[in-house]
């Protein structure tokens, strides 16, 4: 159990009400983010949302789920360098979200795990 104060225990009273048992409250709040941080994709997920927590990432993509597409293809629609947009792509890429598929002397990007 997360150790509380006295103010935020009585800023949790007054949020709840007074005809709530404080302590089996927590508990139960305590058991509900066990329950989260137990799951086993839950790791997972943080990852691929900090992947796409980047704007220019997001975009990246979400071209990419419309249409398998290489960095060339990329730099051509997006407002960024190339080596700027191979950044981002590494990042998906290791976030385990999109692959490359090497095609000739060019590399493809698909999505790998489709994320809604």
């Amino acid at each position: 159990m997360v150790e509380q104060n006295k103010d935020d225990i009585k800023t949790l009273i007054e949020c709840i009400g007074l005809d709530v048992d404080v302590h089996e409250y927590i508990k139960s709040l305590e058991k509900s983010r066990n329950e989260i941080l137990s799951r086993k994709d839950f790791k997972e997920k943080v990852i691929s949302h900090k992947a796409l927590g980047h704007g220019s990432r997001y975009l990246i993509y979400n071209l990419i789920k419309k249409k398998e597409m290489c960095i060339c293809e990329l730099s051509m629609i997006i407002d960024l360098t190339q080596p700027t947009i191979s950044h981002h792509v590494k990042i998906l890429e290791q976030a385990g979200l999109i692959n490359g598929v090497k095609s000739g002397k060019f590399i493809h990007y698909q999505v790998k795990k489709n994320i809604d």
